[in-house]
């Protein structure tokens, strides 16, 4: 592809993570996704098969660039990963709540809505899953090894506890419009992640 039809398909991507962030997969007509990114039908079928395809994409791109941000936030520079991974729980309870609907997880808006209509999406979705708790489980192993996490915790078991409980806070938080679900997940973090 041209830098220009790079830029094209990444655009309409972009406006689509929006307008799911804002209404959902399922709500968000290829007709909306076209007219708000300006672009003719054409081009969203020269780039996507269909629009389940365009979800797969749309998934592995934000898995993609998840598991990045958490490389990044999870590399040693000095900082104990016990606080790392408070660093992270933080920053999801804020992102959340943003205003900026953009910034919530993908996860979190997709995973109860296209869990029984789209197999692909859910597979790409479980498999996120799958590796951010790896992710999580290794960094809580680090914490161990550098001594800033109990060693009489289960790394994996804790990282699968913690994530799945963050969902659902998560879900929890969508639908009562409370930020107070997060913030008990922010104690019981703690707790699960205790100093030595």
């Amino acid at each position: 592809m041209t830098k220009k039809s790079d830029a094209t398909r990444q655009h309409i991507l972009e406006t689509g993570r929006k307008l799911i962030a804002e209404q959902g997969f399922s709500s968000m007509g290829l007709s909306l996704l076209l007219k708000t990114a300006g672009v003719p039908k054409g081009s969203f079928y020269h780039y996507f098969d269909s629009k389940e395809h365009f979800g797969c994409v749309l998934v592995q791109q934000y898995l993609d660039e998840y598991l990045d941000t958490l490389d990044e936030l999870f590399t040693s520079d000095g900082t104990s990963m016990r606080e790392k991974l408070l660093q992270y729980w933080h920053l999801w309870a804020n992102y959340q709540h943003s205003e900026d609907t953009s910034k919530h997880c993908l996860t979190v808006k997709l995973s109860a809505e296209i869990a029984d209509i789209s197999e692909d999406m859910r597979e790409l979705l479980a498999q996120m899953a799958t590796k951010v708790e790896q992710r999580i489980g290794d960094a809580i192993e680090v914490g161990v090894k550098d001594g800033s996490i109990s060693a009489k915790i289960d790394a994996r078991m804790t990282a699968q506890i913690l994530y799945q409980m963050w969902l659902g806070a998560s879900l929890v938080g969508k639908v009562t419009r409370e930020k107070t679900p997060l913030y008990k997940a922010l104690e019981v973090t703690e707790m699960m992640l205790p100093a030595p």
